[in-house]
């Protein structure tokens, strides 16, 4: 009996030793089987990554009067499928402002960006042309943004309908109550916002990511002191 374990326990052994041996024989270098340098396998040298986002400055819907399959570009650069609410999401298979390669409603599509509101979409081999028919900022409705603007201060911006409001705070933490929101226009990262009786306007700047965004008075009647500074606000 104990022969038996034994040659039971020389088998497993062999065995372990044949499956690393086939398993070192599969590898070329460093990494997994698809790598061509360290890294994973999308990688062409140590460190680096494709690209497989939109430039968020072409955020915001887009549509076509051929084709009634909207879509939507947020402001991080991914895609959707839209039909008055976002969908499915897509994927970028290749970046290359203005081209894109993309994978969306089950085929293979390309945008070519002509400017910021105007694209070709190549659907099946047909050229049909897109424009952006929404402002990009809708798309991060309900966010909100503080910043420090000294003396135990802070400003806070929330967006809300496409449009924003801008208040002073005490507290970094608990949201202030907003009375109003002003008017915004732009698209991507840029934009301009004022208030209808004119007492305020200024411009709003969005990292690329979005988590976080540069706000600049260039008129504020209530408190001119904060006029033309930049205050830097971070995603809550």
């Amino acid at each position: 009996m104990s022969k038996k374990i034994s040659t039971i326990f020389l088998s497993l052994f062999l065995i372990g030793i044949l499956s690393v041996s086939c398993s070192n024989a599969d590898k070329t270098g460093a990494g997994d089987g698809n790598s061509t340098g360290a890294g994973d396998g999308n990688s062409t040298g140590a460190g680096s990554a494709i690209n497989k986002t939109i430039d968020p400055k072409y955020s915001g819907i887009w549509s076509s009067s051929v084709n009634p399959d909207a879509v939507e570009i947020d402001i991080n650069g991914n895609i959707y499928e839209y039909n008055s609410t976002r969908g499915n999401k897509g994927e970028v298979l290749e970046a290359n402002d203005p081209n894109y390669k993309i994978k969306i409603y089950g085929s293979e599509i390309t945008i070519t960006f002509s400017d910021v509101n105007n694209a070709t979409v190549n659907i099946d081999g047909q050229d049909v042309t897109y424009t952006k028919t929404s402002k990009g900022i809708q798309q991060i409705n309900g966010n909100s943004y503080v910043g420090d603007i000294g003396g135990g201060n802070y400003i806070w911006v929330s967006i809300k309908d496409g449009k924003v409001g801008i208040m002073g705070n005490k507290s970094n933490t608990s949201e202030p109550e907003y009375l109003g929101y002003m008017n915004v226009t732009g698209s991507g990262t840029d934009y301009n916002f004022y208030s209808s009786i004119g007492d305020a306007e200024g411009t709003l700047k969005f990292s690329s990511d979005g988590s976080s965004l540069t706000v600049r008075f260039t008129k504020n009647d209530n408190a001119p002191e904060i006029e033309n500074k930049d205050f830097v606000c971070k995603k809550k």
